[in-house]
């Protein structure tokens, strides 16, 4: 068709607003900016137009509506600072589109197959409709693919399948409606696929997998972001392939260092935010002081790079302290307003640690089934944490240590089934606690019992347990596999208080440590054979309980003989303790036996005059507790005394007096000291007889002491 025939054709076609197929007909830019400008007409609308030249309406009012579907430009339109009522490129191919501070009155339809092979510059832009980017292919390598910073739509974004290689940046916009970002694919290796920090969004941001799923080769960024809505990233795929070597990482001093795949720090979500459903991120997210309205759901997630594993593994089988952390997950100072749901077909997965210090969650944090693997370190690390309802760590998997430092529980910490692993290590190689809580308050349960295995042992030292703390069935302490570092300590439960503490091993599978309860404070304790077993004894210094029982139960000998196994040397608390807890329990005759024990050891560990005095304590008058012994030693002596002098009349040491001879008055008075019947005055013993008496004497004032110390501390103990 001829240049004027085409022209004409064209005008004609503004004029009545009718749709034009040009099957690839070549038509002058400046025609077409002529014809716009002027009264041409309602709506511009072209099919298959090749526009030669520079279509350009650079601050210029447009009135007419501009269509033009699958047309290629020779350059990048210019439309900076224009003013359109509508605007609709779809399908067309384009070198680029300059359109800064671009005024449009309607929808910006850029999509089903618009092509760009320079970058699409919106920024500044208003549109008072919605921008339509879905299935548009803007293609930029290494660039700008998508410039839209503090673009302002009063409508929505819906870019669903878009494909970008290049930045596409939407820092600081402003989006009336939703983001529709699904199964969109951005490619940016080594610097943002998704630059929107400050983005606020009004409604929804969809990053998923419904209808394809949302992939990314790059950072994607939304620190400082706002959305009114829920923000979604299930089944989305994130990855940086220039993070290789360049994990996150904690330094020495807890500072963390590096790149996110995923930055969300200070992010504000007034719904839910889901990382859940099959996402991915090869590498690590960041939540730091984020805030969501509703939940935060992390089911059959996978976050973190696997490859740092076998090193970190690696370490721990050497012994050796890693001194940089890489980390999955990094949530300091969180704050969720309903749950933390990670529970799922698979539950979350991370490699590397998951950072939660100082995080709040006013609902229930469901941990449950998760996989951390960061072996030697803290693979998740939650100091300060608060929950309001339950932590749950059911059947968790962990490679690594727990670290619940002065952390918050409402209701219960339950890691009922969870496999605590390859504890992180301290600077000289030792063995730190796979599940350190000390100075954590937990408002009902602490349970950590129904196969619960901790490797490297648990620290609940000063933690306030609002009602049980259980440990039935748990194995605490060992190793995996030889050559492993082990831990000294199986369960620091230092100061620890509860309502009820129960220490119920499997017999044939103490703890491999040390457990100390020093000081600890329970109203009752249940106990069991594997708990004295424990390879490294049992510290009971102060220890307090009001009731004690054992599962099964057992008497008051096993339980001496359990004492006397863990504690070598004397030590007397343990004994008053349990003394008093049978006193209470109206059981009197066994608080006898307990302390009888604990004299016996007492003096056992004294010098030899010590040993004896206290033997002779014991069979005199059970030192004071079994005090009818006296009784009976004196019975006797007085019938030995009054058999023999039965049997030995002695002479009268008066002969001017006329006494008769009674043996058993004799007896009684030489057993007697402190009862003076004037009978041993009134004969003269001599030969045997003399050494008899002395006997008597002196077997009188050693039963008369004992029982009177004996006594002094029965009225002491009374």
């Amino acid at each position: 068709m001829p240049v004027g025939d085409i022209e004409g054709v064209v005008a004609a076609a503004m004029r009545d607003g009718t749709r034009l197929d040009l099957d690839g007909g070549a038509v002058a830019a400046e025609l077409l900016a002529e014809l716009l400008t002027g009264a041409g007409g309602p709506a511009l609308r072209l099919d298959r137009a090749h526009i030669t030249g520079r279509l350009d309406l650079e601050g210029r009012t447009v009135d007419a509506v501009i269509a033009l579907r699958r047309c290629v430009f020779e350059h990048p339109p210019r439309l900076m600072k224009a003013r359109l009522v509508g605007l609709s490129l779809r399908g067309a191919r384009v070198p680029g589109l300059l359109a800064r501070n671009l005024r449009v009155g309607s929808d910006l339809v850029l999509e089903a197959g618009f092509t760009s092979t320079g970058t699409v510059d919106l920024t500044d832009a208003t549109v008072d409709g919605t921008v339509r980017l879905s299935g548009a292919v803007l293609r930029r390598p290494g660039g700008n693919a998508l410039l839209a910073a503090r673009l302002r739509v009063s409508g929505s974004i819906t870019a669903a399948a878009l494909r970008a290689d290049g930045e596409v940046r939407l820092r600081g916009a402003n989006v009336g409606g939703s983001v529709h970002l699904t199964g969109a694919r951005l490619v940016h290796p080594g610097g943002h696929a998704l630059e929107a920090a400050g983005l606020v969004v009004a409604g929804n941001l969809f990053c998923d997998a419904k209808g394809g799923r949302f992939d990314t080769a790059g950072r994607v960024v939304l620190a400082g972001a706002r959305i009114g809505g829920d923000a979604v990233f299930s089944g989305a795929a994130l990855h940086d392939p220039t993070l290789e070597d360049g994990q996150v990482s904690v330094v020495p001093h807890g500072s963390v260092d590096g790149r996110f795949v995923l930055d969300a720090q200070r992010l504000t979500v007034e719904g839910d935010l889901r990382l859940d459903d099959g996402f991915v991120a090869a590498g690590a997210v960041g939540l730091r002081s984020a805030r969501i309205g509703g939940h935060l759901r992390l089911a059959d997630a996978t976050i973190g790079r696997p490859e740092v594993v076998p090193g970190l593994s690696a370490s721990f089988q050497a012994g050796r302290p890693v001194d940089r952390v890489p980390v999955a997950l990094v949530a300091d100072g969180v704050e969720v307003g309903g749950d933390v749901e990670a529970r799922g077909r698979a539950g979350l997965r991370a490699y590397g640690q998951v950072r939660l210090a100082d995080a709040t969650v006013h609902g229930s944090a469901s941990l449950s089934a998760m996989r951390l693997s960061g072996p030697a370190v803290d693979a998740l690390f939650a100091d300060r944490l608060r929950v309001g309802g339950t932590l749950f760590l059911r059947r968790a998997l962990i490679s690594g240590s727990v670290r619940l430092q002065n952390a918050h529980i409402g209701s219960s910490l339950d890691c009922s089934g969870a496999r605590l692993i390859k504890p992180r290590l301290r600077p000289n190689g030792s063995v730190k606690p796979s599940l350190d809580a000390r100075v954590a308050t937990i408002g009902k349960d602490l349970l950590c019992g129904g196969g619960f295995r901790a490797m490297g042992g648990v620290r609940v030292r000063a933690v306030e347990v609002g009602k049980l703390a259980t440990f039935a069935g748990a194995r605490l302490g060992g190793r995996s596999r030889p050559g492993q570092p082990v831990t000294a300590v199986a369960l620091s439960g230092y100061g620890l208080t509860a309502q009820e503490l129960v220490l119920s091993f499997p017999p044939d599978r103490p703890p491999r440590g040390r457990v100390v309860l020093s000081r600890a404070r329970v109203v009752s304790v249940v106990d069991g054979p594997g708990l004295w077993a424990a390879t490294g004894g049992v510290e009971l210094d102060d220890f307090g309980y009001g009731a004690i029982a054992s599962s099964p139960e057992v008497g008051v000998r096993t339980r001496l003989r359990w004492l006397r196994a863990v504690q070598p040397d004397f030590a007397p608390g343990a004994y008053e303790q349990l003394a008093a807890t049978y006193r209470t329990g109206g059981e009197e005759e066994l608080a006898r036996q307990v302390q009888l024990e604990r004299q016996r050891r007492r003096y056992a560990e004294q010098h030899l005059l010590g040993r004896i005095w206290g033997r002779l304590q014991d069979w005199t008058v059970g030192y004071g507790y079994r005090p009818w012994l006296a009784i009976v030693w004196l019975a006797v002596f007085w019938l030995f005394g009054t058999l023999w002098f039965a049997g030995h009349q002695m002479a009268r040491l008066d002969p001017g007096q006329q006494p008769v001879w009674n043996p058993a008055l004799l007896a009684t008075d030489l057993v007697l000291p402190i009862v003076d019947l004037g009978q041993d005055k009134q004969w003269q013993l001599s030969g045997a007889s003399q050494w008899v008496a002395a006997t008597l004497t002196a077997a009188g004032w050693v039963l008369a002491t004992t029982a009177a110390a004996g006594a002094t501390r029965v009225l002491r103990r009374g």
